[in-house]
């Protein structure tokens, strides 16, 4: 008896699966009956609990830990651009309340009293403030999945333990922003510095600069060297801290080096604006290139946020054409096929006859080793799929894809050259049939030494190859009698893949045990519609290498030794006049056979020892067989020590396969089996070569490849399978990428993506407006003496407007630009699978520029609408109160 117990997934949290495998774990390792039954007397005996609970959890460790680094990622990149948003409010709010803090410690106001009025109207503030942020967190994330946003489960977490967290976390850093600078002003900080000679400056910023490019660095070699954003340390804390922060380290320290391009670029506008006659240009570049108005962290503000969405932008943009990528490598073409009811024969034509269909080959492999490294040989059909590998279809995030599906950057020169290299220079190994036959009709005869009666069941097979170098047998009964007889072959029905040719005859003879051991003489006069190549001849390929002694053959010296070799063998072989094939066979001992009688109709023996077989072998030299051409992955030459150029010895067991021809490596084969395991392609028809010659079994396909003609013709092709189950089961590139795209895993960076883009320019614009007004206001004296010298309001609303507006002009420029290099140079190495590893192929960068330019449109127009409406405003001074506010002392 037996009772199954399985968790609801549903609710299941991801903080609750430690406690769940510790209750499994307790239940398996410990007295199951005294855990189910609580104690109680169990109703059966021998009770045991068995789970694959742990090792299930085991396995989402690693994809668990990915999924949290990843979200982590764009989560502190808003973090930070939320940080640079507080403090900049706050120092706002600080210089403009420094003069009255002086003041009041120059009438003897005490400093903790400072310190505590100033504590006392923090928190009268922003602790409610937190307070409801933190409620209306879950509501506005409701507002948020009701648009469409994936940030289903968000809003329950809204007010849990880590939303109390950050909200502690944000009260800290802004009660720190805003009460230091009145400890700082309490305690003198109002005294004047000593001034810093210009040499003295210059070192300072140089020296900065470099210690943020070496950060950067820093930051990205870390990434560099795990090449991803898991590590060692990732175990202990669910995710690396360092290489979480990598990226947003990059990120800030970049806009920091860039923001020492605002002053040239002020300085360039001021110049440029002295060859007019206008005042609103030169004092407006004059204010930029000097920074007297502070622009660093506004620019620095916008910079990140723009940065922060063009790398969401980016991310968002570059993820389906990578799934594609990842999908279309891990089937090796646009559509995959396997199983199936179809002869073997039949399959080309019924697939390569679907709609949206643009090549078809079939996919054999070849298990070996090659100097003990665990090898794969792959193997498709070069002559028909080296059209299909077109630039187009070889691009990152291509709809259709060449087969084998490398891209471009993969391919380690032309793939079609490669192929064509692999289906070049075949052997000649088989008699071509002529036109389309349905059946192999040989003229054969065979003859027995002893009376037929006393001769056991005679078969002929053939092994014929299509034009794709899949091998199919066909096989006829012969009469022992010495009468030549035209054996037809059937082929099967269907569309076959023409033109065919006969590259195997064997002779089959079964041993009968009481008839004596066969002695036949085989004659082939001929194949209907096929003639012998020039050159070429029939000799002896069985299985274990020819054997000339120990047979017992007629009039041989060993004749008295028929006992040594029980096996079947050739005695002899020749090509008679006008014939094909001649010679003299010796049957297996009857000692290993099978007894008179109806069953030995059917009977074989299952190591092949009662068959000969004769195949073509290559001209023009002594050996054998011809190496295979092979295109390698790094693997095999990492692990097998070989180079391009070589040749490899191919070992199944102790028997040597045959050999490959190195003649190119690419980075890894598409549809293989890993990126770590060595692999060779080959052409099929150059294998099937080989491997007739050596004798060995033909090859099975394992699977077919299918390259669409388009995208919609795929749809068509992957319907058309899946409607016609006699054609196998389906995998496409479609359906791949789109459980990529669902993969659960994925689902909190998405989350945490969109919001850093829907986010990042609202932090922008209201950092930037507090800017522009503290920024105006700190100059309202200013301002007052300009309008005293003549200067008209509407001017001085010009010079607010044009300093606003180059500021902005280059936070938003800076931020753009940024964004995408940053997204060049990190997404590469943050893009990882579930293991924790890049992606392979690796992330192209695919610019979303569409999503990218409304990003910094948005966020440019929002600032610059602030910057129209506060300039008029702003630029309103009362005269009277600012000329004479030192009298109100």
């Amino acid at each position: 008896m037996q009772w199954t117990a399985l968790p609801s997934p549903g609710q299941l949290r991801v903080e609750g699966l430690g406690a769940l495998r510790e209750q499994v774990e307790r239940l398996t390792k410990g007295d199951a009956a005294r855990t189910v039954f609580r104690g109680a007397e169990p109703p059966v005996r021998a009770l045991r609990a068995v789970s694959d609970v742990p090792a299930a959890l085991d396995a989402l460790r690693s994809p668990m830990m990915v999924a949290r680094s990843g979200m982590l990622v764009p989560v502190t990149m808003l973090g930070v651009l939320s940080a640079v948003t507080m403090v900049l409010t706050v120092r706002q709010l600080t210089d403009f309340r420094r003069a009255e803090l002086v003041l009041q410690l120059a009438r003897g106001a005490g400093r903790a009293r400072l310190f505590g009025v100033a504590a006392v109207e923090w928190a009268a503030c922003m602790v409610p403030a937190a307070l409801v942020g933190v409620w209306a967190a879950g509501p506005l994330l409701r507002v948020l999945e009701r648009s469409g946003l994936p940030v289903e489960g968000a809003a329950a977490e809204a007010v849990g333990p880590a939303a109390w967290v950050v909200a502690g976390t944000a009260l800290l850093l802004h009660g720190c922003a805003a009460l230091l600078p009145v400890v700082w002003a309490a305690d003198g900080g109002e005294r004047e510095t000593p001034s810093r000679s210009a040499r003295r400056v210059v070192a300072q910023r140089a020296g900065a600069d470099l210690v943020l490019a070496a950060v950067a660095v820093l930051a990205y070699l870390q990434l560099r060297q795990y090449e991803g954003l898991l590590s060692p340390a990732s175990s202990a804390v669910g995710f690396d801290p360092v290489l979480v922060l990598a990226p947003v380290v990059m990120t800030v320290a970049a806009a920091l080096l860039l923001l020492r391009l605002l002053p040239p670029l002020g300085r360039g506008l001021e110049a440029l604006a002295r060859r007019g006659r206008g005042l609103v240009a030169p004092l407006s570049g004059w204010q930029v290139s000097r920074g007297r108005s502070g622009q660093g962290a506004p620019v620095l503000l916008m910079a990140l946020a723009l940065a922060v969405g063009a790398l969401t932008t980016t991310v968002v943009a570059g993820e389906p054409p990578s799934d594609r990528d990842r999908a279309a490598f891990a089937l090796g073409a646009d559509l995959r096929v396997t199983g199936g009811e179809l002869p073997r024969g039949e399959r080309y034509g019924a697939l390569a006859g679907l709609p949206g269909v643009a090549a078809v080959t079939p996919l054999v492999s070849v298990p070996g080793t090659v100097r003990d490294a665990s090898t794969t040989v792959l193997g498709v059909d070069t002559a028909a799929v080296r059209s299909s590998a077109t630039p187009e279809r070889m691009a990152s995030g291509a709809w259709t894809h060449a087969v084998p599906a490398l891209r471009s950057d993969l391919d380690g020169g032309s793939l079609a050259e490669q192929l064509g290299r692999l289906g070049a220079d075949v052997p000649v190994h088989g008699m071509v049939l002529a036109g389309r036959p349905s059946s192999v009709d040989v003229q054969v005869s065979v003859a027995s030494a002893a009376p037929p009666e006393r001769t056991g069941p005679v078969w002929l097979s053939a092994q014929v190859e299509d034009a794709s170098g899949l091998v199919t047998t066909v096989q006829g009964r012969l009469t022992p009698d010495g009468v030549s007889r035209t054996v037809s072959l059937p082929l099967g029905t269907g569309a076959l893949h023409h033109p065919l040719q006969v590259t195997r005859l064997s002779l089959r003879s079964t041993p009968v045990r009481q008839f004596p051991r066969a002695t036949l003489t085989l004659t082939v006069s001929g194949v209907a519609g096929a003639s012998l190549p020039p050159g070429t001849h029939w000799s002896d390929v069985t299985p274990g290498g020819p054997v000339r002694t120990g047979l017992g053959c007629p009039g041989r010296s060993d004749a008295d030794q028929a006992a040594a070799v029980s096996r079947a063998g050739v005695c002899e072989e020749s090509e008679p006049d006008g014939g094909v094939l001649s010679a003299v066979v010796r049957g297996a001992l009857p000692e290993i056979g099978v007894d008179q009688g109806p069953g030995a109709e059917a009977f074989a023996l299952s190591a092949g020892t009662d068959t000969v077989s004769f195949g073509m072998p290559p001209t023009g030299g002594a050996a054998k067989v011809m190496p295979v051409p092979a295109l390698v992955n790094a693997a095999f030459l990492r692990e097998t020590h070989y180079a391009v150029g070589d040749q490899a010895r191919l070992v199944f067991g102790e028997e040597e396969q045959f050999k490959l021809q190195v003649v190119g490596v690419v980075a890894d084969l598409p549809g293989g089996r890993g990126r770590d395991v060595p692999q060779a392609l080959v052409d099929v028809r150059a294998l099937s070569a080989a491997r007739a010659g050596l004798g060995l079994d033909p090859v099975a396909d394992e699977a077919w490849l299918l390259a669409a003609s388009s995208k919609e013709g795929a749809a068509q092709a992957e319907r058309a399978v899946a409607a016609d189950p006699r054609l196998g089961v389906v995998d496409s590139v479609r359906a791949r990428a789109a459980a990529l795209a669902e993969d659960p895993f994925r689902h909190g960076r998405r989350s945490a993506l969109l919001l850093s883009l829907a986010l990042s320019p609202v932090f922008a614009v209201a950092g930037f407006t507090v800017h522009a007004v503290g920024s105006a206001r700190a100059r309202r004296r200013e301002f007052a003496v300009l309008r005293a010298l003549g200067v008209r309001r509407r001017q001085l609303s010009g010079v607010l407007r044009l300093e606003q507006l180059v500021v902005v002009g280059f936070a938003v420029l800076l931020g753009g630009v940024l964004g995408v290099a940053l997204a060049a140079v990190v997404l590469p190495l943050i893009m990882v699978d579930g293991g924790g590893l890049a992606v392979f192929p690796a992330l192209r960068l695919t610019v979303g520029w569409g999503w990218t330019a409304v990003v910094v449109l948005a966020t440019g127009l929002g600032a610059g609408a602030v910057v129209l409406v506060l300039s008029r405003m702003l630029a309103r001074v009362d005269l009277a109160r600012e000329l004479r506010a030192g009298e109100s002392g």
